[in-house]
């Protein structure tokens, strides 16, 4: 019986037991539409919204506007890296929303450019009592960043557009009452 009990103490350790199907490491592309490619050594079984904190270090683009793209699939948050092939060479394409630039102070003017004479805009949330300076068509949606004109509702500071507006409005806190 001391024999046993000995014997069965040896065989317990510290060390954790290998594992036979243990993620392997893998170099993974990412390319950035217009800004350029970089790459990241990562296991296959690390789940996506880890991969976006780590991607955040090699692009600094926050992890909430990045979305990641593999062979025409957009990739979510709980899924993993278990379907890239790193043998083809298909990098992942990283892209960002609109939210990442027009936190800025949107764009300039209907063409997309800085207007002459006017400072950026410092807080989007705080927008002017009057607006800001210039013709309708200057003001901008502080979602998308693009120019409003008249289908951009600016009451209570909302600087929306229309659609996005609707997207949002439950979330804001905006109830329909018809």
């Amino acid at each position: 019986m001391t024999t046993a009990l000995v014997e069965s103490m040896q065989e317990l350790s510290l060390q954790d037991p290998p594992v036979a199907g243990e993620a392997e490491c893998m170099i993974v592309q990412f390319k950035i539409a217009g800004v350029g490619s970089f790459e990241l050594e990562l296991e296959s079984d690390v789940a996506v919204r880890d991969v976006k904190k780590l991607a955040k270090e090699q692009c600094n683009i926050e992890p909430e506007h990045m979305r990641l793209v593999y062979k025409g699939r957009q990739l979510k948050e709980a899924d993993s890296l278990e379907c890239y092939d790193s043998k083809a060479g298909e990098p992942i394409q990283l892209f960002f929303t609109a939210g990442h630039v027009s936190m800025m102070g949107g764009v300039g003017g209907t063409g997309g450019g800085r207007r002459a004479n006017v400072p950026p805009q410092r807080n989007p949330f705080s927008a002017p009592v009057r607006g800001l300076p210039g013709s309708k068509g200057l003001r901008s949606s502080r979602v998308s960043g693009r120019p409003g004109g008249m289908a951009l509702i600016r009451k209570y500071g909302i600087l929306m557009k229309r659609q996005e507006f609707r997207e949002k409005a439950q979330e804001i806190g905006f109830v329909k009452y018809r």
